[in-house]
């Protein structure tokens, strides 16, 4: 048996699954997801048809809060339930995706000596990394300039996952399921899975402008779920709460990205080598892990930095145009973006994986 862990965002359940897929193109049927009760990853375990079981966990932060002190309860409690689980079900090995809700499995599989192979997507290694690594066999990582956080031997590049739904991906399919009427260029809002109510609102105001009636490209706007907003009736706009079966067609389908700057994101737009205007979150709602993610890309060329205390509808409106207005730049910038892609991290880390696993 295998386990894996993680959740709670895209970031950290979108790699499950590419590893899951992967085991299961290798005849491995015998896999576990352990993840908190209640997260979205409990939603996606169910779709792919791989049992899934829930513990406590909770969130520790690198400065003086109260809450530490409670979330630390709950981590312990996490340990206990991970540790009768992991007693009674025995995998050979757990694949950690990180994040904290990976720690309690990952600290229960190490006093129970299940070996742990764990995976960092970010640039920069977040706390729960730090931690998880410590008690992992190998550590793996989206991006090769992350291999400097960890001492020699311990770490191995293998790039971040990639899912099926976007490696399976068609263009065409893309365009027919937007059904523009026109030939425009194709400008693809992401706010992320959860959404992002500055991005949502600025994507808003614009289709709201007086210039929404003459824009010379298209908008795709995901939203998120439950965050809708009626009314808006531009015929170059298309507004979604999630995409999940077409988000390869529309992403491939695309001219510019915009977008969070979270490393799933950024490994999808690597993967189809797009040029993107990235907002990463600010930190006052981050680690700052998303002003690093985006800082490498900008650094590389492949991408254009909007701090998100200046987006606009103004200044989104003007870095549009004026990429738009240079098509060699464009290219240039997908083609820096392309080559931040490590095109065989899900086959390489099962690779890892597999050592552990006997059968």
């Amino acid at each position: 048996m295998i386990a894996v862990t993680g959740g709670g965002t895209g970031g950290h359940i979108f790699p499950n699954i590419a590893i899951i897929e992967e085991l299961r193109r290798r005849d491995v049927d015998n896999i576990i997801w352990i993840g908190t009760r209640g997260g979205t990853e409990k939603e996606f375990a169910g779709r792919l048809g791989i049992p899934f079981y829930g513990v406590r966990t909770g969130k520790l932060r690198r400065y003086f809060s109260i809450k530490n002190l409670v979330d630390i309860f709950w981590v312990f409690i996490g340990v206990i339930q991970a540790l009768t689980l992991l007693k009674k079900l025995r995998p050979e090995v757990l694949f950690s995706k990180g994040g904290f809700v990976s720690v309690p499995p990952v600290i229960a599989a190490r006093i129970l000596r299940i070996p742990v192979v764990t995976h960092e997507s970010d640039t920069v290694p977040g706390l729960s990394t730090k931690i998880i690594s410590r008690f992992a066999k190998v550590v793996c990582v989206g991006f090769e300039d992350t291999l400097r956080y960890f001492k020699e031997g311990r770490a191995v590049y293998t790039g971040n996952p990639i899912r099926d739904v976007i490696r399976n991906s068609d263009p065409h399919r893309g365009l027919k399921h937007l059904g523009f009427k026109n030939s425009l260029p194709v400008v693809f809002v992401v706010g992320g899975s959860l959404g992002a109510s500055k991005i949502n609102n600025t994507v808003w105001e614009l289709c709201d402008s007086s210039e929404a009636g003459s824009l010379k490209f298209n908008i795709v706007h995901q939203c998120g779920k439950g965050k809708r907003r009626e009314g808006l009736n531009t015929s170059n706009y298309r507004q979604y709460e999630i995409l999940e079966d077409e988000m390869g067609d529309i992403l491939k389908a695309s001219t510019i990205i915009v977008s969070r700057a979270g490393a799933g994101a950024l490994n999808e737009i690597g993967f189809f080598g797009k040029p993107s205007i990235l907002i990463p979150l600010p930190t006052s709602q981050s680690r700052g892990e998303q002003i690093n993610n985006a800082h490498y890309f900008v650094d590389k060329n492949a991408a254009i930095l909007i701090p998100d205390e200046k987006l606009s509808s103004q200044v989104l409106m003007k870095e549009v145009s004026e990429l738009l207005d240079k098509p060699e730049k464009l290219e240039r910038m997908g083609e820096n973006a392309g080559k931040l892609l490590r095109d065989s991290a899900e086959r390489e880390i099962v690779d890892i994986i597999q050592r552990f696993y006997k059968k």
